[in-house]
């Protein structure tokens, strides 16, 4: 937010998101010719003066500054997540408590015959902070040095409405949504999807007709008159005589007498 001052940020997050719920978080940030110098005016670098170590050892992946020929330069970082939930929670942790991320949750819900996925929250860009007076280290190091925290804080304010930009990226399995911050207002993020499981109706689908094909079969009017015929067949079978020829069943009690 101090360098954002008189000059150009432009940040923007990207939430990917697998089927599984599996994905990566991932935050990009532009800093326009002016901006590079006022970082490496008094001749550092880039490199040295924007810290990020803690980054790394909170499980980021830091990419090398890209540098433009126009002077601009660009950094992209990433952490991977393994359900949404803790996407939700690597929001929170980019956002703190006082960033322009408000309320953002990655959710993902499987269906009988489909999953629905979604990420909603706001973009506050009415409201906008610093951040300044709520680290405590940056407060005291403005102290030892008799520099007044609170007031170096509202003069940015005036500066970050214009020079600070966010936007929102959702990549979902069956589309992507792009939400752009306006500077001054708060923008809602919606971004939802439905995708469904084609194997899974194929195979409801394919017992379901074996269950009918069995039914009829069973019902198969042949088939029920065969089942109906047999026992008077076997009544009527003959009893074959001592001389080979055949004659009619006998009741056994008849044989008896």
């Amino acid at each position: 937010m101090l360098l954002a001052a008189a000059c150009k940020v432009d940040t923007t997050v990207t939430v990917t998101m697998h089927d599984d719920g599996s994905g990566v978080v991932s935050v990009t940030a532009v800093l326009d010719p002016d901006a590079v110098k006022a970082v490496e005016s008094g001749g550092g670098k880039l490199e040295d003066r924007v810290r990020l170590g803690d980054l790394a050892k909170a499980g980021w992946t830091v990419q090398p500054w890209a540098r433009a020929t126009d002077g601009s330069a660009q950094i992209t970082l990433t952490k991977p997540f393994a359900s949404p939930e803790q996407a939700t929670a690597i929001l929170k942790e980019i956002n703190g408590t006082a960033g322009p991320l408000r309320d953002v949750a990655v959710s993902r819900d499987a269906g009988t015959f489909s999953t629905s996925y979604s990420t909603t929250g706001t973009i506050d860009l009415k409201d906008l902070q610093t951040g300044l007076t709520s680290d405590p280290g940056v407060v005291g190091s403005l102290l030892a040095q008799s520099v007044d925290a609170g007031a170096v804080d509202k003069s940015l304010l005036a500066d970050l409405r214009d020079s600070f930009g966010l936007t929102v990226k959702v990549v979902l399995p069956g589309g992507t949504t792009v939400v752009k911050g306006t500077s001054g207002r708060v923008t809602p993020v919606d971004a939802s999807t439905s995708v469904l499981d084609t194997t899974r109706v194929i195979l409801v689908t394919v017992a379901v007709v074996l269950v009918l094909l069995a039914i009829a079969v069973l019902l198969w009017p042949g088939r029920r008159r065969r089942r109906r015929a047999a026992p008077a067949d076997r009544g009527r079978r003959g009893v074959t005589r001592g001389d080979g020829a055949t004659s009619p069943g006998t009741p056994p009690a008849s044989r008896a007498r």
